[in-house]
């Protein structure tokens, strides 16, 4: 696997999560152990729609980074690590869980890892 498979890996996982946020919110949250409201509903959509945004730009970089690639992949470890590190403390204590926060939680390390590990010198 190269650092260009994993920009494409990562922008399809983003997709992912933006299409159940924007269309399917309530169940999206509710994996997460959240309550749903009218409040979370809006602010999941606006989420998706920023998943779907970050989707493309993960998918574009590839085209657009040239020869810069592995430092835009080690830009996207950190990323990666910043939710892993959002998504662990919201698990750790009790705000979220289930399948969409675990699930994401390990998808977030590995990408991270990945990143890394593929865009070394």
């Amino acid at each position: 696997m190269n650092v260009s498979n994993v920009f494409k890996l990562a922008s399809v996982i983003l997709f992912f999560n933006g299409l159940m946020s924007l269309f399917m919110t309530d169940m999206f949250f509710e994996m997460a152990a959240f309550t749903v409201n009218e409040s979370l509903h809006t602010f999941g959509q606006f989420t998706g729609v920023t998943f779907l945004a970050m989707g493309v730009i993960a998918w574009k970089t590839v085209d657009l980074a040239g020869d810069n690639l592995k430092s835009f992949g080690k830009v996207y470890a950190l990323t990666q690590l910043m939710w892993v590190g959002i998504i662990g403390y919201h698990v750790a204590i009790g705000a979220a869980g289930g399948a969409t926060a675990i699930g994401n939680l390990a998808i977030c390390a590995v990408l991270a890892g990945l990143f890394y590990w593929t865009s070394r010198d």
